[in-house]
C-alpha cells in the first residue's frame, strides 16, 4: 500500500496517483511525501524509489533488511534515516521494534514500513487534513521528518508505563512467591529490556546527527525541536537502563528469598528431627526383643505410663530450650 500527499502551489493533494508525483518530482518547490507499508518485500516499490527518486540500489537493498540498526547515512541529495518502534505485550512478556526507514531531501520524504504502525497513522491523517498555509507539510520536510520523529518517542512513554506497572507487579511476586513462573517472568522482563535498550541506543546517536551532519535539509532555526527528541530518547535510555538495573536486583532478591524459604524449611525439619530423636532412643531401646527383658518380668503395669511421660517430658524440655534460644 502506498500513500502521496503532496503540497504544490499553494495546495495540499491526499492519496495522489503515481503520475501526480512524477509531475510533482518536477517541481522544485513541491513538497511531497510518499508512504510506504508492504507486508512482504518491496520488490514492486523498487522500480519506483529507483526511478522516480534515483535511489541507490545499496540503499534499496539496505530498505529491504529487517534487522538493520539505526543509522543516518548520506547520499548525494538526500538522507538515509533508520529508527524503530516499540511494541510491548505485558501478557506474554514480549517486545517487537518495527523498523522505519525513512529517506528526505528538501523537497521529498519516503516513510517505508512492513507493519502497520498506529501512531505514524495519526501522523498522516492529521497531515492530510491540514490545508492551513503554516501546516507541518508547506513548512517543509524537516518540519514533517520532526512531527514524525517526535511521534515516534512519544509512542513510547505510554510503553514505558506499561512497564513500570509490571516492575512493580514483579517486585510483589518476587517478595511473595517462589514460584517458577516468577522467575520466567522475570527472565523474560530482562530479554525485553535488553532488546529495548539495544534499538534505542543507536537512536540516541542517529538523533544527535541528525543536527550536526544533515547541513541545510535541517534549518537552523528547527534544530531545537530535534535536540528535544533527542533528549526525550536520552529519557527513554536512561528509563530502559535504570529498569534492566532494577530487574537484575530482583531477581538477585528473588534468589536470596527462595534460598531463605529453603533454609528455613530445612530449619523446620532439622527441629522436628531432633525433637524425635530421644524419643525414637528411648522406644528403641524398650522395644529390643529379647528373651528376659526386665522392664517386662517385673512390669506392675506403670513403666509403659512411666516411659510416655517421660518422652513427652523431654519433648516439653527441647521445645522450651529452642524457643529460649529462638530457634523457632
Amino acid at each position: 500500500m502506498q500513500r502521496i500527499i503532496i503540497w504544490q502551489q499553494g495546495s495540499l493533494k491526499s492519496d495522489c496517483s503515481l503520475g501526480q508525483l512524477h509531475d510533482a518530482l518536477q517541481d522544485p518547490q513541491a513538497i511531497i511525501w510518499l508512504d510506504i507499508q508492504s507486508d512482504q518485500h518491496l520488490e514492486k516499490y523498487t522500480d519506483l524509489l529507483a526511478k522516480e527518486f534515483h535511489l541507490q540500489p545499496l540503499i534499496i537493498e539496505k530498505i529491504q533488511e529487517d534487522k538493520e540498526r539505526a543509522k543516518l547515512l548520506s547520499y548525494h541529495n538526500y538522507f538515509y534515516l533508520v529508527v524503530h518502534g516499540l511494541e510491548f505485550d505485558g501478557e506474554e512478556i514480549e517486545a517487537a521494534t518495527p523498523k522505519l526507514d525513512i529517506i528526505f531531501s528538501k523537497n521529498f520524504l519516503i516513510t517505508i514500513h512492513l507493519s502497520k504502525l498506529p501512531w505514524l497513522e495519526e501522523v498522516h491523517q492529521s497531515i492530510s487534513e491540514d490545508q492551513s498555509e503554516d501546516g507541518v507539510l508547506q513548512k517543509g520536510t524537516a518540519y514533517l521528518l520532526h512531527e514524525i520523529l517526535d511521534s515516534l518517542v512519544d509512542s513510547y512513554f505510554p510503553i514505558l508505563d506499561e512497564i513500570d506497572d509490571l516492575v512493580d507487579e514483579l517486585e510483589n511476586a518476587t517478595v511473595e512467591q517462589d514460584s517458577n513462573d516468577t522467575q520466567g517472568r522475570i527472565f523474560s522482563m530482562k530479554r525485553v529490556l535488553a532488546q529495548m535498550r539495544r534499538v534505542i541506543s543507536p537512536q540516541v546517536e542517529v538523533s544527535n546527527s541528525l543536527i550536526t551532519r544533515t547541513g541545510d535539509t535541517i534549518p537552523t532555526e528547527i534544530e531545537p525541536y530535534f535536540a528535544d527528541v533527542h533528549d526525550h530518547l536520552i529519557r527513554t535510555f536512561e528509563v530502559l537502563d535504570s529498569y534492566r538495573d532494577l530487574m537484575s536486583g530482583l531477581l538477585d532478591v528473588y534468589l536470596t528469598t527462595v534460598a531463605n524459604r529453603q533454609n528455613e524449611i530445612m530449619k523446620q525439619l532439622a527441629l522436628i528431627s531432633t525433637i524425635f530423636l530421644p524419643i525414637t532412643f528411648v522406644t528403641g531401646v524398650f522395644g529390643q526383643n529379647f528373651g528376659h527383658s526386665p522392664q517386662v518380668e517385673f512390669d506392675a503395669g506403670f513403666n509403659f505410663w512411666l516411659i510416655l511421660l517421660f518422652m513427652a517430658l523431654v519433648t516439653i524440655m527441647q521445645i522450651w530450650y529452642f524457643r529460649y534460644r529462638k530457634w523457632i
